[in-house]
């Protein structure tokens, strides 16, 4: 069951999606939630440009690679408005998500 606190970061994510749409882009966004509950990090997808690796997904296992300790990757949520690709999926792993 969902509670209420993650209600609000799929939300985000749905208005992050939406941004994406706006903005010519697939829609597609993530926030990257901490352990406490504060989010950490948050995209939407910015693939429209060209490069094919910019998934909202993406950017916070980026993001956290380079920030986080490899504990607090592991405590960390990302939510998502759609299911990651293998791609996505695989960053998360390598870097602990």
């Amino acid at each position: 069951m969902v509670d209420e606190s993650e209600l609000a970061y799929l939300r985000r994510c749905v208005e992050l999606a939406t941004e994406a749409l706006e903005a010519g882009d697939e829609p597609f966004g993530s926030v990257l939630v901490g352990a406490d509950g504060t989010v950490l990090a948050e995209d939407h997808n910015r693939v429209a440009g060209g490069d094919r690796t910019r998934h909202p997904e993406f950017e916070p296992a980026r993001w956290s690679a380079a920030r986080l300790t490899p504990e607090e990757r592991a405590a960390a949520t990302v939510h998502t408005s759609g299911e990651h690709c293998p791609m996505c999926a695989a960053a998360h792993a390598w870097v602990g998500l």
